[in-house]
């Protein structure tokens, strides 16, 4: 067997430390941004001793990556991290260990140490404990959608909306959006904007961890195959991205669905994607109370400040 490792990584940043863990351990790495990419090499250069993947590949899914691998005789050789930014997607791809030869499941945002004493216990053949713990797997309580009120669309979010569909070239995109506490805009192309609250068991994931998710293939996802949107015939593919207030709360999100076919857009779309969903959280305030009250403060400064005789007009 080849002494190589191979990292499956869309993230330029996280793919350079884990290629620096790679090399650290005195091994090859080869490198994927897509799991399509990843099968190419795997066929190309054989069984590797180490794979480092994300559960979210552009094209081709971690897990399907997993499954292609495990359908090889001689891939039980290679030791497998796999990492994920989703609590419940560690959790699942946890409970799958055993099945699909996973031998640890990190934080996305595991540090350099950690993978790196991962990685070696790995390689020297040590059973690693289960990492994920009970906390890890609990979900952010989610705002029922019943209690959610449509407010008129905002043109400026119709216009992102547009903008990503005509870059990425998808079926559809949606962006659902709080304005406030109890309000959201929806906006949508080639997606019925009646159908929003179909996007809530993907969104919630996006809203928890305020990161992008990628789902390439939800019927053949273990974990998303069984949705409310993929049971309707809503989504296939869906890649959404966090829509973020001052604060880096999430506060919605943007998304491009394909209905009937695999998404495939590649690490270059997920970053223009995500790059909007930033753009609509800067261009369009948010207007719950407590953003109400900095309002009301500053204009109150601005008043305050303005000469007598200046013509000031304000907003009742």
């Amino acid at each position: 067997m080849s002494r190589f490792a191979l990292v499956a990584e869309p993230d330029p940043s996280l793919s350079a430390a884990q290629v620096a863990v790679v090399d650290a351990l005195g091994m090859i790495p080869l490198v994927a941004q897509d799991g399509e990419r990843a099968i190419w090499l795997l066929r190309r250069f054989g069984t590797p001793a180490l794979l480092i993947t994300s559960l979210s590949l552009p094209v081709v899914d971690g897990f399907e990556l997993l499954d292609w691998l495990r359908a090889r005789g001689n891939s039980r050789a290679t030791q497998v991290i796999v990492t994920s930014p989703f609590p419940e997607l560690r959790g699942f791809a946890s409970a799958l260990r055993e099945h699909l030869g996973i031998g640890a499941v990190l934080p996305r945002d595991a540090s350099v140490e950690v993978l790196r004493a991962a990685a070696q216990g790995l390689l020297a053949g040590d059973e690693q404990a289960d990492p994920v713990s009970i906390e890890a797997l609990s979900t952010p309580p989610a705002v029922s959608v019943r209690s959610l009120r449509e407010a008129p669309t905002d043109p400026r979010l119709g216009w992102f909306v547009r903008s990503i569909a005509d870059e990425l070239r998808c079926t559809a995109t949606a962006a659902v959006v709080a304005l406030d506490e109890g309000r959201v805009m929806v906006s949508t192309v080639g997606f019925e904007a009646s159908k929003w609250p179909h996007l809530v068991g993907f969104g919630r994931h996006v809203l928890g961890a305020a990161q992008t998710l990628l789902v390439a293939d939800a019927f053949a996802h273990p974990f998303f195959q069984g949705d409310v949107a993929v049971a309707a015939g809503s989504v296939r593919g869906f890649a959404g991205a966090p829509v973020l207030d001052p604060t880096g709360r999430a506060r919605g999100m943007l998304c491009v669905i394909e209905p009937k076919s695999r998404l495939r857009i590649g690490p270059e779309g997920l970053g223009r994607l995500a790059e909007r969903a930033r753009q609509i959280g800067t261009t369009i305030p948010y207007l719950g109370a407590g953003a109400n009250r900095i309002v009301r403060a500053s204009r109150r400064r601005i008043l305050d400040s303005s000469p007598d005789s200046a013509p000031v007009s304000t907003q009742r």
